[in-house]
């Protein structure tokens, strides 16, 4: 499959997924995976999504600065791996941007909530797997489909 066709199907899988796992890397090496409801994707792949400033995934994303978001839809034996650096954003103007009344539910403070935070991955590398849809390189079934940044743009990557 050509990128553009795997980018759609990567988005069409992600846009049917709720929540995903946010996976970090601890100072000694470990990942560790939350599950995080994720906002929208936007056009420029980038996704972001609320947490506490005291989690552990804030600590190690100051770290590291490196984020891998797992959606998984199992209903089309599908899953997507979206990887690339992750910023903090602890703007409140664009906490309100992204505020939503389900967001209460966590930080009863609203946007201004000294522990609300938003993570933000770029993504740069796509990694993609779908049963229904033949998205399935060789070996079959074992291996994923990989898109990565290339400018502005994508390319299928064999690595």
């Amino acid at each position: 499959m050509e990128s553009e066709e795997l980018l759609r199907v990567a988005r069409e899988t992600i846009d049917k997924v709720t929540f995903c796992f946010a996976v970090t890397v601890a100072a000694d090496g470990t990942a560790n995976a939350r599950v995080v409801q994720p906002g929208k994707l936007a056009a420029d792949w980038s996704v972001r999504f609320m947490t506490m400033r005291r989690c552990g995934k804030v600590r190690e994303l100051e770290t590291t600065g490196r984020l891998t978001l797992g959606y998984l839809y199992e209903p089309e034996d599908a899953h997507v791996t979206l990887l690339g650096p992750a910023r903090i954003i602890d703007d409140v103007e664009v906490k309100r941007s992204v505020w939503s009344p389900a967001t209460e539910k966590w930080f009863a403070g609203g946007p201004e909530d000294p522990e609300a935070l938003i993570i933000e991955l770029t993504t740069k590398r796509i990694e993609l797997w779908s049963a229904r849809r033949n998205v399935m390189p060789e070996p079959k079934g074992f291996s994923c489909a990989v898109l990565e940044r290339d400018g502005e743009g994508w390319r299928v990557s064999t690595t």
